[in-house]
């Protein structure tokens, strides 16, 4: 009887488990968040000053007593001194090492990119009334260190048929962080049935430039930053002058002269492609010597959209006026 009794039970308490109904399972554990760690420096940690706080002291295993010989003349033994908590020595901090820092003389800042080949065709006029003649093209190809800049303003209609107007320059030279550095200018002017040539030839290494009317020539020093008609517009498109007054040596191939200009404040001008954002930079004004004046366009890379010549008396002798752009990269 007890054992069916106790089999019963068994049976009972395995079906129990079984079903667990009365065996429930942990909560889950929930997701910890991220753990971030960062290095610091530790602070120093305060030492510790002895006090009466009732600490818990540990329970110590009894041992067996010592026999200490006493002195005949019984003298109470001294309290143990009170245990003094020595200062945590500060864990060491780990601090990453890099090699040492090598600093370098900056570098010159480099050339705004500039598209690699590029033409702009002006509308020509001449006299003070601006009389429509003919048109000019300028071109312009840079290929890795070498430039080749070229200009050609040729006359049109009855004026090419009484008296051709032909105007044709080539500058050739590098490019560095400081710009153009021309090492050939040519110029070839015809007016009417009279022509003439010049030749400008750059020795940088030497610091000397052989120039003049063809096949007369001289030698004269050449200073630093030199250009020539050509390529001193777009050396300004390159390095925009701040307002102001500039000094350049520059040359059209019969003589080189320290020329100065004036960089005037931002205007609007009005042109066949519409009204145009441009910088004045005007050639100061001498006595018996022509000069020139140039506009940059502010939304078009500083490229000269503007460009008048003056006379020696200071009148306006031509202009070229932009009446396109064309810009590529191959």
């Amino acid at each position: 009887m007890r054992l069916l009794a106790a089999a019963a039970l068994s049976v009972a308490a395995h079906a129990a488990l079984l079903a667990g109904s009365w065996l429930s399972l942990p909560d889950p554990v929930p997701e910890l968040p991220p753990l971030n760690v960062q290095l610091q420096p530790l602070a120093p940690q305060p030492v510790a000053t002895p006090r009466a706080v009732k600490q818990k002291t540990p329970q110590r295993i009894a041992a067996a007593p010592r026999t200490v010989p006493q002195p005949e003349a019984a003298i109470p033994a001294a309290p143990d001194p009170v245990p003094v908590t020595e200062p945590a020595a500060p864990e060491p901090v780990v601090v990453a090492s890099a090699a040492s820092t090598v600093f370098k003389t900056p570098e010159a800042p480099p050339l705004p990119s500039f598209p690699r080949k590029g033409r702009i065709t002006y509308l020509l006029t001449m006299g003070p009334d601006q009389t429509p003649v003919g048109r000019t093209v300028q071109t312009w190809e840079f290929d890795g260190t070498q430039y080749t800049l070229g200009s050609q303003s040729e006359s049109t209609g009855l004026i090419e048929m009484f008296r051709p107007h032909r105007y044709h320059y080539l500058s050739r030279g590098t490019v560095s962080e400081q710009g153009l550095r021309p090492e050939r200018f040519l110029a070839s002017v015809k007016r009417g049935s009279r022509s003439e040539e010049s030749l400008a030839v750059f020795n940088w290494e030497q610091g000397q430039v052989r120039l003049g009317r063809m096949p007369q020539q001289t030698t004269v020093a050449l200073p630093a930053g030199s250009q020539d008609i050509i390529s001193f517009m777009y050396q300004l498109a390159l390095l925009p002058p701040a307002p102001g007054r500039i000094t350049m040596p520059f040359t059209r191939g019969r003589q080189l002269e320290s020329t100065s200009f004036d960089v005037l404040p931002e205007e609007t001008i009005d042109t066949p492609l519409g009204r145009l954002r441009a910088v004045p930079v005007i050639q100061a004004r001498e006595s018996g010597r022509e000069s020139l004046a140039v506009w940059l366009a502010t939304e078009y890379r500083n490229l000269p959209i503007r460009i008048r010549f003056f006379n020696r008396d200071g009148e306006l002798s031509g202009e070229q006026l932009v009446s396109a752009i064309q810009v590529s990269e191959q």
